[in-house]
Formats: C-alpha cells, structure tokens, sequence
C-alpha cells in the first residue's frame, strides 16, 4: 500500500502550504480544547472528527514526507520511518486518537459532570502538538529561505496566543469570573483581564477576591509573566522587525556612511548626486551594494556554479560566447569583472592606451570618433578589443548613454584565451574587421 504512494520532497511548495495550515489548525484546535475543558463542555460533533482526521492525515503524510534533518536528507521509506518514530510519532498519535470518545464509548455514560470531565481532560492530549509548531514554522522557514526574523515573530504570535489563552482559562478554572455570567462571557473577561494584567495597563475593573489567596498567587504568577514578555518585547521584537529586510538596512547604513564622507570631504553637488544615483542603481537592480563577492568564501566548485548562473545572460547576449564550449565558458566567467558605468560616463577614451576589453550585458552605449558619433551599441556587444589586437591607443570613444551592466576583461587574461582558443581569436579579428569597415564608412559618410 504504501509502495503505491509516492514519497515527497521536502522542499516543495505543497508542503509549506500543508505546514502553515497545520499550524492555523493546531492553534485553533489548542484554543478550543482547553475551553471545553475549562467549562466541561464537550460534545462529539463535526469539528472532533474533523480533528482527528486532520491529525490522522498528518501522521500518514509524515510516513511519505522527506526530510532533512541538518545536512541529511531523509528520502527512502526505511530513513523516513525511523526518524519520524525517533521524533514526533508519539505525540502525533496521542493527539489522534479520539480517547474521549472512546471513554464515553466503554462507560456508556454522557459526557456530563465527572464522565464529562474525564472526557475533556482525555482529549487533553490532543493539546501536546502545540509544541510542534516550531517544527512546522521552522520547516516552511528552510523550504522558503524566509528572513529568520520573520518566522520568530510568527512563532512568538503563536505561543503569545496559546499562552494567553492558559492563562484565561486558568483564570477561570480558579473561581475568579463572573461564574453567573454564560460559559463564552466568562472566557472573554478573562482575556481582557489576561491582557491588561500582562500589558501592565491594570484598569482595576478586574481584580482578585482580596480574601482568596488563590487568586492573589495565580494574579502574582501572570504578573511576572507579563514582565518578563514585556521585557522580552522591549529588548527583541524591535530588533527583529529591523532585521526582516536586513539587505536594506545595510543599504540605509551604507548611504549614511558615503553621505557623510561626501559632506566633510564638501563634494561637489553634481558629484555628490552621481554617486548617490549609481548607490541607488545597484540597490534597484541588485538589492545590494556590497563589494565583496560571496563567491570568495565559497569552495571553487560551488562558487564556479554560482557564477555559471549569475552571469548566463552574458553568455545568450554575446556573440562570441555563443558557440563556446563548456571549458572555454568555465574559464572565462572567472576571468570577468562587473563593473557598472552611469549615463554620461565615458567607458573607453579615444587615445588612451588599451589594457582591457568590456562586454555590454545590459544597456546602450555611443561610440565617438572625435567626438562625433558614429556606432550606438546595445546588449551582447563586446568593444575595446582593437587597441588589444593591435597594441595601439584607442582609436574612439565609448561613452554610456543609459545606466550599463558590463563585464571586464584585463589584457593579460585576454592574451591567454586568444593564444589559447584559436576559434576565439578568429572571431575577436572578425568583430574587429567588421567594425572597423563600419566605422571607416560612417566617417567617409560625416566628411
């Protein structure tokens, strides 16, 4: 039976959705128990089957579930078996199974007074998968790559809730409601007594019986809580809630840093606004400005394959990638440096010696022969090579037209590809030739 149904993933996107609604239901059902308990109020009706169904279910997903634990992922049925019998099978099973239903089955008695008591306090048990909610959270965390931030606040939320609700209900377990007023009254009082007396706020419309020593104790003990969540709020939630775009508040910081250098250094304006624009382009397209590369703490392989990725789009736009083999494209990507140029920034100026070669990745820019234009180039276009070839000065001028995304190429490194790659080499003096016909005719043409 089990061979019929497949195992799995444990990262797929129906398992964060299955996750998140467990833990909705596990609140809710937490919340009502421990109000029936509280008032002694059970009934086996639609929403007790529908319980153990849920958690039925839940236990026969956890047999055909994957798992990663740490480093390992857990994927044969053997592996999944035993890690899930070595963790959480006990608690799910005894939050399953309808033990009070079955109580009242064998005594034959309703599930009023003592019976029902017994009865409420059997489904008691369904309220230890509440400690599985951080499992849950902390799956949809790893599967979702959340802000770590984000799932604490949620995790709080959730055992803030659960708490609260203990504690009303202990509240009135002890005699201290209004025991005239009907069961859901009661309970909504002792919440809003829960909240103020943990909020510090203490309206005194509430209070203890000043001659039950009880109540006095039980006030005392959520008083403290209330401190202790109070202080827990006041030291962590402000710092979590900072910390869930952490990726923009280290933009915000650096800003600061690189306005006040530019206020005491007295920039010029129009200095200091190109600077604050290609900050910000980097932000809008990168959401980062960063310098140093994760790549370089990362093993040669793994970084290898992240740059494969990041930089594909170089290797569809550019002709001379095109047709390139894998070890060509392997040596290559570690070769090139990206580099970002703002509209109006000259790349390359015409009678500077040439120690490097770009490629345009994304944006335009104009090639200028005594300052005249002569050639706009846009994505996939390589420029700067002929000064390399030839061992000359730059014969014209590159300058951006719009915000560009290039990579560089140094000399020596483009030396060795082309002495290393003949097929490169003859494609550079193909692109070289066609471009200097071009350009030769657009000059005769403006003469």
């Amino acid at each position: 039976m089990l061979a019929i149904v497949p195992v799995f993933r444990h990262d797929s996107r129906f398992k964060v959705v299955a996750d998140a609604a467990m833990v909705a239901m596990v609140v809710f059902w937490t919340l009502s128990t421990s109000y029936h308990l509280t008032f002694g109020s059970f009934e086996f009706g639609a929403w007790y089957w529908l319980c153990t169904a849920v958690y039925l279910l839940d236990m026969a997903w956890s047999f055909n579930q994957a798992v990663k634990r740490e480093l390992v992922v857990c994927a044969t049925r053997t592996q999944i078996r035993d890690n899930y019998l070595r963790s959480w099978f006990a608690i799910d099973l005894l939050a399953a199974l309808p033990l009070s239903w079955a109580f009242h089955l064998l005594t034959g008695q309703a599930p009023q007074g003592a019976a029902g008591a017994m009865a409420v306090l059997m489904s008691a048990t369904r309220m230890l998968k509440v400690g599985k909610i951080r499992h849950y959270l902390g799956d949809i965390r790893d599967t979702l790559n959340s802000n770590p931030g984000a799932m604490r606040l949620i995790t709080f939320a959730c055992w803030f809730v659960v708490a609260l609700n203990l504690m009303a209900s202990g509240w009135c377990l002890i005699g201290a409601s209004e025991s005239a007023r009907p069961a859901m009254d009661q309970y909504i009082r002792a919440l809003y007594w829960c909240l103020t007396t943990i909020a510090t706020i203490g309206y005194g419309d509430y209070y203890p019986d000043h001659d039950s020593n009880l109540q006095i104790i039980y006030t005392m003990g959520v008083q403290v809580f209330g401190v202790a969540m109070y202080g827990y709020i006041i030291g962590n939630v402000s710092s979590l809630i900072a910390n869930l775009d952490i990726a923009r508040a280290n933009y915000a910081k650096r800003m600061e840093e690189v306005g006040d250098y530019m206020r005491t250094r007295r920039l010029p304006p129009e200095l200091q606004e190109r600077v604050r624009d290609y900050y910000a382009y980097l932000w809008a397209t990168r959401k980062s400005v960063s310098a140093q590369s994760l790549t370089e703490e990362l093993p040669h392989t793994l970084a290898m394959e992240i740059q494969l990725f990041l930089n594909r789009a170089i290797f569809e736009k550019v002709s001379l990638f095109r047709r390139a083999g894998e070890i060509f494209v392997r040596e290559i990507v570690q070769l090139l440096q990206p580099v970002v140029f703002l509209p109006g920034d000259y790349i390359i100026r015409q009678g500077e010696f040439g120690d490097c070669m770009y490629f345009l990745c994304d944006g335009d820019v104009e090639v200028l022969v005594n300052d005249q234009r002569v050639a706009v180039l846009g994505q996939g276009s390589p420029f700067g090579e002929t000064a390399l070839i030839q061992g000359e000065k730059r014969t014209a001028s590159v300058r951006a037209l719009t915000y560009c995304d290039v990579y560089r190429l140094a000399k020596q490194d483009f030396d060795a590809l082309r002495g290393r790659y003949p097929e490169f080499d003859a494609q550079v003096r193909e692109v070289v030739e066609t471009r200097r016909r071009d350009t030769e005719a657009k000059t005769r043409i403006t003469e």
